[in-house]
């Protein structure tokens, strides 16, 4: 390889790394708890494996809405059905969300129980994945966000 073409290779390589780092560096720190901020609607669903609810361990399903405050609160209303046990609960909770998008929250129910999660957030802000990461479930689930008339929907 002639010294022209090894400069020319060596100059693109570079421009192309030079290009890509504020896009990195945005994306890694563009998550904060203001991120989680209005309603979203979810659906979560796996196995009560051996967690303490009525019902006992079986398939489980829930629905329900989050409302996030944006400083790490958070309320809701939830249907279970655990091993076909149908349960109505509202909630109140806090979440941490981490520069990365990852984050994590906890709901304690009106019923009795708390429910921690391990989840992500993508789709623009506008979608969150999760993992419930308490010992004797095996369920996952994602929320999407609810829109009201007033605001952006793009």
């Amino acid at each position: 390889m002639t010294m022209s073409i090894r400069f020319r290779i060596a100059a693109l390589s570079a421009s192309l790394l030079i290009s890509s780092l504020p896009t990195a560096v945005s994306a890694e720190e563009r998550c904060t708890d203001a991120s989680l901020s209005g309603s979203y609607a979810f659906q979560v669903d796996g196995a009560n494996i051996s967690a303490p609810l009525p019902g006992g361990p079986g398939p489980f399903a829930a629905v329900g809405k989050n409302t996030y405050d944006g400083k790490g609160g958070m309320t809701g209303t939830i249907v279970i059905s655990s091993n076909g046990v149908i349960i109505d609960a509202s909630y109140t909770g806090t979440y941490s969300v981490n520069a990365d998008c990852t984050g994590v929250k906890s709901a304690t129910l009106n019923v009795g129980a708390t429910v921690d999660f391990s989840f992500v957030i993508d789709d623009d802000l506008r979608e969150i994945r999760m993992i419930v990461s308490d010992p004797g479930f095996a369920v996952s689930g994602s929320a999407r966000k609810l829109f009201t008339k007033k605001e952006n929907r793009e």
